[in-house]
């Protein structure tokens, strides 16, 4: 149809990933997976149960994919940003797509904590 845009599988997936890492009502998530020790895979579906608009993606996206998107975290320390910084890997084996992000999880967990200290 003339003026629509079509949006590959990849892209749609970067644009969530973006929103996952970004966006603080999504901090679910990045408690989830930082509760998970580094190195361990995990579904993104998963980690974003109880987040209804990002499952609801989750949910649109898997209906285009074969595979499952993974994720995991790992420390970083060589970063040039200082102390503190991780990165978060997304993965679809059948894709053979993947993406990084670099977050600074020290940070993170610090204002979770203050978070839940207020709450308390």
């Amino acid at each position: 149809m003339a003026g629509e845009v079509q949006v590959n599988i990849e892209d749609q997936l970067a644009d969530m990933i973006a929103d996952l890492v970004e966006r603080e009502e999504n901090s679910l998530f990045l408690e989830r997976i930082f509760a998970q020790k580094a190195g361990v895979w995990e579904a993104t579906a998963v980690l974003c149960n109880h987040l209804a608009h990002i499952k609801t993606q989750i949910e649109q996206l898997q209906k285009q994919l074969a595979g499952t998107l993974q994720a995991t975290w790992l420390d970083y320390p060589h970063s040039g940003y200082g102390e503190g910084y991780c990165i978060i890997l997304f993965f679809v084996e059948e894709l053979h797509w993947s993406s990084v992000a670099l977050y600074n999880k020290q940070w993170f967990l610090q204002q979770l904590a203050q978070r839940q200290s207020v709450v308390e």
